[in-house]
C-alpha cells in the first residue's frame, strides 16, 4: 500500500483557486499556460494565497530576545508558544498541527507543482525559465529555514549523518516522508541556487519576486550558516553590488512608528527587502527580553525609540514593552543583511578586514541612530570587531528569524557557549549547548500518520 504524505493532504487544498483556473471534480488545480503559474508565484495576499511568502515562525519563541509575560499565558498566547518558551520535549499535543511546518510544506508543494511543469507549458520560454528560477529559489528559502528549526546546527564533521527533513521534490500526495541528512538539504539549497542563477534578473521587479541579488543573498545566508565564511563573503558582496538601498531611520517619524508598522501594506513599500518573506503569525507586537533593550542606546538609537515603547493596556507604567519587529520589516532577506553577513566574515578574516568589517557596521548605524548622537565604532583587533558585528546584528535584525540560528553557529564555530534561559512563574527553563532540544521535534501527529517520519530525539 502506498503511503499517504499526510502533511501534504492538509495544506496543499488550502492554496487559494481563482476564477482564472479550471479545477477537476477531485480539486486538483490545473494551471493550462505560463501565464496561470505567473499568477500562482504573485498570489501573496488574501486567504490562502500566503504560501508563497509565509516562513516558519516558531523560532522567534525560543530565542533570548523574546520574553513571555506570565499574566497573559492562556490568554494572549496560543497554547504552543508557551511550551516552545519553556523548551518542552513536545510543542504539539497529540492532536494538533505544527502550523509553521503545514504552511512551510504548502508552499513547498506549490514551488515543486511550479518546478515540475512550467517549463512544459504554453508561452514565452524566458518567462519560463524565470517562474521555473523563482521557485526554485522559494523552496529553497524554505528549506533553509525549515532545516535550522527541525534539524541540529550545520556541522561539516556531522551533517552527513545527522537527521535532516523529509525532501518532497515532486508535486505528489502519495510517497514516503522518510527523512534525509543535513548535508543534502543544504546540498540541495546550493544546487538549486546555482542553477536557476542566471534565469533571474539583477534586482526584484516586485518584493516577492526572487531576482539575482536575493538569490545571491539567500547563498550568502545559507553560506553563513554552514560556516563557510568566504563564499558567504563572495555571495553578499555580489548581492551587495547588485542593490544597496538603505533607509535613514532620521527621516522617519520622530518617535512610534506604531501607525505604520500596523498597516500591513507597509511590508510591500520597505525597499531595505531583497526578498519579501512573512512571519506566519504575522505579530506586530513581541515583548523584548530586559537583556536585549539593554543593547540599546536607548535615547539616540532610532530602532530603539521607533520600535519600542510602554505597554498600551498598561499606561502610566514602564514595566513591559512591545517590539514592533517584523510588520514594515522584513523576515526574509534584506541590505542590512547583507552588510552584516558581510561585515562579520571580513572579520572573521583577521586584522585584514577589520577596517571593512567597521566601515559596514558603521553604514548601517549611520542611518540607524539620532544624526546629533552618531559617532563611528572602532575596533582595536578581528576579536572586538567581531564582537560589535554580533551586537549589531542582534540590534538590527531582531524579531526577524535569525538570533535562535546565529546562537546555534555560534556555539558551533566559535564555542560561544550560549544558553538560552527563560523565567516563566518564577521558574527556569534553560537550553544548554549541545541539548537535543536545539532541533525541534515534529508533530506527534505527523509520525503517527507517516511512522516512517525518525523523531528527534529529546
Amino acid at each position: 500500500m502506498k503511503n499517504i504524505i499526510y502533511l501534504l493532504i492538509l495544506v496543499v487544498f488550502a492554496t487559494s483557486c481563482d476564477d482564472w483556473m479550471d479545477i477537476e471534480p477531485k480539486g486538483k488545480v490545473i494551471p493550462s499556460k505560463v501565464d496561470d503559474y505567473r499568477l500562482l508565484l504573485d498570489d501573496t495576499q488574501g486567504w490562502g494565497g500566503t504560501a508563497v511568502t509565509d516562513a516558519p515562525d516558531i523560532d522567534l519563541w525560543l530565542s533570548d530576545d523574546i520574553d513571555l509575560r506570565d499574566d497573559l499565558i492562556g490568554s494572549y498566547y496560543s497554547e504552543y508558544q508557551p511550551r516552545a518558551y519553556r523548551f518542552e520535549d513536545h510543542i504539539y499535543l497529540q492532536s494538533e498541527e505544527d502550523g509553521s511546518m503545514n504552511n512551510a510544506y504548502a508552499g513547498i508543494y506549490l514551488f515543486n507543482t511550479v518546478i515540475d511543469e512550467v517549463l512544459g507549458t504554453t508561452g514565452n520560454e524566458e518567462e519560463k525559465k524565470k517562474l521555473y528560477a523563482e521557485a526554485k529559489v522559494h523552496r529553497a528559502f524554505a528549506y533553509l529555514k525549515l532545516v535550522n528549526i527541525y534539524a541540529k546546527q550545520y556541522d561539516p564533521t556531522s551533517a552527513a549523518t545527522d537527521l535532516g527533513l523529509p525532501m518532497q521534490l515532486k508535486p505528489v500526495l502519495e510517497g514516503s516522508l522518510t527523512r534525509g541528512n543535513v548535508q543534502e538539504v543544504y546540498d540541495l539549497i546550493l544546487a538549486d541556487l546555482n542553477e536557476v542563477y542566471e534565469y533571474l534578473p539583477d534586482t526584484q521587479i516586485e518584493l516577492w519576486r526572487p531576482s539575482k541579488a536575493s538569490a545571491s543573498a539567500l547563498l550568502a545566508r545559507t553560506y553563513l550558516i554552514m560556516g563557510d565564511f568566504t563564499n558567504a563573503l563572495k555571495y553578499a558582496d555580489i548581492s551587495l553590488g547588485l542593490y544597496t538601498y538603505l533607509t535613514n531611520y532620521n527621516d522617519l517619524p520622530a518617535h512610534n512608528w506604531y501607525p505604520d508598522l500596523l498597516d500591513f501594506g507597509q511590508r510591500y513599500l520597505n525597499k531595505e527587502q531583497l526578498l519579501l518573506k512573512n512571519p506566519l503569525s504575522d505579530y506586530y507586537m513581541m515583548y523584548p527580553s530586559q537583556e536585549f533593550m539593554d543593547l540599546f542606546d536607548q535615547d539616540n538609537d532610532l530602532r530603539y525609540t521607533g520600535r519600542i515603547t510602554n505597554e498600551w493596556a498598561s499606561p502610566g507604567t514602564s514595566l513591559y514593552y512591545y517590539y514592533y519587529g517584523n510588520t514594515g520589516s522584513s523576515y526574509g532577506l534584506t541590505v542590512p543583511e547583507m552588510l552584516l553577513i558581510r561585515a562579520e566574515c571580513n572579520a572573521r578574516r583577521g586584522s585584514a578586514g577589520i577596517s571593512a568589517a567597521m566601515d559596514d557596521i558603521n553604514l548601517i548605524r549611520q542611518n540607524r541612530i539620532a544624526t546629533a548622537a552618531y559617532a563611528p565604532l572602532t575596533a582595536t583587533d578581528a576579536t572586538e570587531a567581531l564582537a560589535l558585528v554580533k551586537e549589531e546584528r542582534r540590534r538590527e535584525l531582531a524579531f526577524m528569524g535569525h538570533r535562535y540560528t546565529d546562537i546555534r553557529r555560534y556555539n558551533v564555530y566559535d564555542n560561544a557557549n550560549i544558553s538560552i534561559v527563560h523565567s516563566v512563574n518564577g521558574e527556569n527553563f534553560t537550553l544548554a549547548p549541545g541539548d537535543n532540544k536545539w532541533a525541534l521535534p515534529f508533530a506527534r501527529k505527523y509520525i503517527n500518520k507517516n511512522p516512517e517520519i525518525e523523531q528527534n530525539p529529546r
